[in-house]
């Protein structure tokens, strides 16, 4: 338990916007074992002279050009590539607070029956140049408590022991919802998280997922969680979201006839 590295995955997709930025956050944690592989085969932007630059230049840092189906396909030939002890997610966008990975290293070392470590998060909205501190609900890890109230941490903010990856990976046919699918395939196993009440990433918001995408987000999570409701009172509370969001959505396509 000495050394225990830390991999993190990043799929990326014309990110070039932030890209050095997200790569530059990784490069200056002083967390010695780590690794971030980079997945990307189709950028059409300057991401890939981005990515080669540093893959050339630091050991820590690899970089996939295989062809994916989608960012869950991407995940997964990142997690087969990986070599760390801890998988983390970093989106491209996703900037690392200072010295996170040794406080993932130090938790891990200190409490080695620990699966799962997972963070809360700040938000920069470069629209209305406002951050905002997103802490994850005060709720366990469980697949009723996932249903009620969502994801209860995004994938950027949640370190995983890798061996819960070795028989579950990510839901290829989902665009939106590969983690929320995974937590609760994952919920009914008996793993141990531990949620401390600090933030991990400052995700940069920049009109990169307009209205109309999250609301496919949303209305594919309804979905996701369905699969999972196996009490009554469960599938009635996601059949009643799903009807309250296209009601909603009706109604917004009145207003835009009205106008």
């Amino acid at each position: 338990m000495e050394e225990i590295k830390i991999s993190l995955i990043m799929p990326n997709y014309n990110g070039e916007k932030y890209l050095k930025r997200s790569i530059e956050s990784f490069l200056e944690q002083d967390y010695e074992y780590k690794e971030l592989i980079i997945i990307d085969g189709k950028s059409q932007d300057s991401s890939h002279e981005i990515i080669q630059g540093y893959a050339e230049k630091f050991d820590s840092i690899v970089w996939l050009r295989c062809p994916d189906s989608g960012i869950s396909d991407a995940i997964n030939n990142g997690l087969m590539q990986s070599t760390g002890d801890i998988i983390g997610y970093l989106g491209s966008d996703d900037i690392l607070i200072k010295d996170i990975l040794t406080v993932v290293y130090s938790t891990y070392k200190n409490l080695v029956e620990l699966d799962a470590l997972y963070f809360n998060s700040y938000t920069f909205n470069k629209r209305n140049n406002e951050i905002e501190l997103r802490r994850c609900p005060r709720v366990k890890f469980t697949k009723e408590n996932l249903i009620i109230y969502g994801t209860i941490v995004g994938l950027q903010n949640i370190f995983f022991r890798k061996s819960i990856y070795k028989d579950i990976g990510f839901n290829v046919l989902n665009k939106y919802s590969m983690d929320y699918e995974f937590y609760l395939e994952i919920s009914e196993k008996g793993y141990l998280y531990l949620h401390l009440d600090e933030a991990a990433t400052i995700n940069i918001f920049d009109g990169n997922i307009s209205g109309t995408l999250q609301d496919r987000q949303y209305l594919e999570s309804l979905f996701v969680a369905k699969k999972f409701a196996d009490r009554p009172s469960l599938q009635v509370l996601i059949n009643l979201k799903i009807i309250k969001f296209r009601i909603k959505n009706v109604l917004k396509g009145v207003l835009r006839k009205n106008q």
